[in-house]
């Protein structure tokens, strides 16, 4: 009987722990997810006591737990089923973790977990593509498969010189970074206070890139994308620099081969220099003598200093134009009405050309 009455007591007090257990479990922060992305928390409305359901929004933070340090997210809070609901402005991050703070005492913490399943990313690209670039390259972009997690380019993007000195703040530190909206492509800026000859961090720290050097741009593994996931291996891109290119791309320079009537045949179009990549895709259309826009795809060839236009419906004879904003910039941010360095001092003859210009073809009957 004694034995039999410890056996009850025992499984009653196993009973009362698992009950608390999962009360516990019910009290703690939960994720609440969407297409394998973490869109928001839910934690239970005793963290914000003493606190009005109107004023939670201004006495609660959510903050990213990184390197010692926290950064508070942006997002809302709403109420219901007296818990608090969090959804964040950007999906939480796989592989990070997070504090939920009120009133400015941490109350819980929380962890996104990796994506195990997801691919891993990789480099797909880096542009200008071509291994011999000037030393006053303005920009880069970096090209990768999956959507990557930002603010990290300062940490696993490093530029080598002669293959052993690492250059020092060769990129500007902008927070946020500047992604693409699928947050797939870069674009990493040499500090264009170091390039400008007349501006005092050029004057202090040099050019970033130096005439008839080698450099190496070093893309580290160790970068996680969205899933959490590192990339499947380290990406490097060598290139040579020339001299500082001061000179303005020239359309009248350009060599634009036409396309037979009839056909489908591309639009190409020879640069005669590489351009920058991303401003190329943005500035350039092609009209018919109506005026109207036609539809099609642009493919970039020869490290930049040629395109293609493939229109989605046949060629007919008659009159067409190229249409170029002119925005539009080689690589070393020199646009179609300005060089990007000049010399302040010193009057500008060349006439401004507007927001675009057109070159007319013709396709023959």
């Amino acid at each position: 009987m004694i034995r039999l009455c410890k056996m009850h007591s025992l499984i009653f007090f196993i009973i009362i722990l698992q009950s608390c257990a999962d009360k516990n479990d019910a009290g703690k922060t939960s994720l609440i997810w969407k297409d394998q992305k973490a869109v928001g928390i839910s934690f239970p409305l005793k963290y914000t006591r003493n606190i009005s359901s109107d004023s939670i929004a201004a006495f609660t933070e959510v903050r990213l737990l990184s390197e010692n340090k926290s950064v508070g997210i942006l997002g809302e809070f709403s109420i219901a089923d007296q818990r608090v609901l969090f959804n964040p402005l950007i999906p939480f991050t796989h592989g990070l973790s997070y504090e939920i703070v009120v009133k400015g005492k941490q109350v819980d913490i929380f962890d996104i977990p990796k994506n195990e399943s997801a691919k891993a990313s990789t480099v797909i690209g880096i542009f200008p593509s071509a291994d011999t670039l000037p030393e006053n390259l303005l920009k880069i972009y970096l090209h990768f498969s999956q959507p990557m997690r930002e603010g990290q380019s300062a940490k696993y993007v490093t530029l080598l010189k002669n293959n052993s000195d690492t250059v020092k703040a060769a990129f500007l530190d902008l927070q946020p970074e500047l992604w693409n909206p699928e947050r797939t492509v870069l674009t990493l800026w040499l500090d264009p206070g170091r390039i400008k000859r007349d501006l005092i961090p050029n004057k202090l720290l040099g050019a970033p890139l130096k005439k008839n050097a080698s450099y190496k741009i070093i893309v580290s593994k160790d970068w996680t994308d969205v899933s959490g996931n590192s990339l499947n291996q380290s990406f490097t891109k060598t290139f040579i620099t020339t001299g500082r290119d001061s000179i303005s791309p020239d359309p009248a320079h350009w060599t634009i081969l036409s396309p037979k009537k009839g056909t489908s045949e591309s639009f190409k179009i020879d640069f005669q220099e590489s351009l920058d990549h991303s401003v190329l895709l943005e500035t350039l259309s092609v009209k018919n003598e109506k005026g109207e826009i036609i539809s099609g795809k642009w493919q970039i060839l020869d490290y930049e200093k040629a395109c293609l236009f493939v229109p989605e419906q046949k060629w007919i004879s008659g009159n067409y134009a190229l249409r170029i904003e002119t925005k539009l910039e080689d690589l070393a941010g020199n646009n179609l009405n300005r060089p990007f360095d000049r010399d302040i001092t010193k009057k500008e003859n060349k006439k401004k050309l507007g927001d675009f210009i057109e070159i007319s073809f013709h396709i023959k009957y």
